[in-house]
């Protein structure tokens, strides 16, 4: 019956018979005869051959979901038991938003690489809607991400906190107003910002300054609208921007005010011609976690990556401070927990 459902998918993914029989290497024929026994099989016909493309009946699209089940039993038991030869083999597929490919991933893949030579390692940078689909079709096998810690339909693995700063171009002249709340190079860098003694910039004062925004699909797209709504203004939107480096480099020429991670200013030169400043909107505060597709098997190369980071499950309670506070991007290499569960 397994056979079968192999062919009947391959239909469903093709939306053809003569197309799924070209990638079977079988005959048309041969193909339609394995789908009716399987049609036979259940009592009821899996798709509506009246349709172009094919679609599937109600019966059929329920036999396609069980079908999806199987498989994804069947690569879960295949990992398993090639994870029984350890390390010396097998693949890792990760991804990303273009901060974390660029400046997280480089340190954890190298030291990865350097213990296990012979795992192969495949990177993908993407927005997070790309990456969530990545880990439904299994081309993913982990995904870092902040928009992903309240999302129950992924296995999450806390790895840090990150706050968000205001950054603003330096010939601003609100700069002027504001000189009390200006952070400096060292003080976002060294995370003492964070501390109480420093004052969060009332945001409201930016009502009539532009603003770089990030496009949708990503998590500062609507968080930097929110915290702008929270301060009681619409943000005015001078340009909106796929990648965060780009936004940086665009700021500091004058076009705009961004909202950014804090932990890419100590990844960067010290750029006079930006302002930093602290916000006190909870909004500012988000957690970064690894995912997984739910319930897939966690492998050997996933769990060694993951303790390397030092990431810890996620039970539906709030982790609390990063496992590596001391640590963190550019900053100082995280060593990674001594155990991961």
């Amino acid at each position: 019956m397994l056979n079968e459902m192999r062919y009947v998918y391959s239909v469903y993914q093709e939306k053809s018979f003569s197309k799924a029989a070209k990638k079977l290497f079988i005959s048309q024929p041969a193909l339609s005869n394995m789908v009716r026994k399987a049609e036979n099989e259940i009592g009821a016909p899996i798709f509506d051959r009246s349709t172009i493309p094919l679609t599937v009946t109600k019966e059929g699209a329920y036999y396609i979901k069980s079908i999806e089940e199987i498989l994804f039993i069947q690569r879960n038991m295949q990992a398993y038991f090639k994870d029984l030869r350890e390390l010396n083999t097998g693949s890792l597929s990760i991804g990303g938003a273009s901060f974390f490919c660029s400046f997280v991933f480089p340190d954890l893949i190298g030291r990865f690489r350097e213990k296990y030579p012979n795992v192969t390692i495949d990177l993908l940078e993407g927005n997070v809607k790309e990456l969530k689909e990545g880990l439904e079709d299994e081309t993913l096998d982990l995904v870092i991400e902040t928009a992903l810690y309240e999302d129950s339909t992924v296995e999450r693995f806390f790895y840090k906190n990150e706050e968000i700063i205001l950054m603003v171009p330096a010939s601003y002249a609100i700069n002027k107003r504001l000189q009390p709340y200006r952070l400096s190079y060292q003080d976002v860098v060294s995370d003492r910002f964070q501390a109480d003694s420093y004052e969060p910039v009332p945001l409201e004062l930016f009502k009539d300054t532009p603003f770089i925004i990030m496009k949708p699909g990503n998590d500062m797209y609507q968080r930097g609208f929110n915290m702008c709504r929270n301060a009681g203004f619409t943000p005015k939107v001078a340009i909106q921007m796929d990648q965060v480096l780009t936004s940086m480099n665009i700021a500091s020429n004058g076009v705009g005010a961004v909202f950014i991670r804090s932990d890419i200013i100590g990844c960067l030169p010290e750029n006079k011609k930006l302002v930093y400043y602290k916000i006190g909107d909870p909004l500012a505060s988000r957690k970064v976690v690894f995912a997984s597709k739910k319930g897939k098997y966690i492998t050997a190369a996933m769990r060694e990556f993951l303790r390397m980071a030092g990431a810890k499950r996620v039970n539906g309670v709030c982790p609390g401070k990063s496992p590596a506070k001391t640590g963190g991007p550019c900053k100082n290499s995280q060593k990674g927990a001594e155990e991961w569960n």
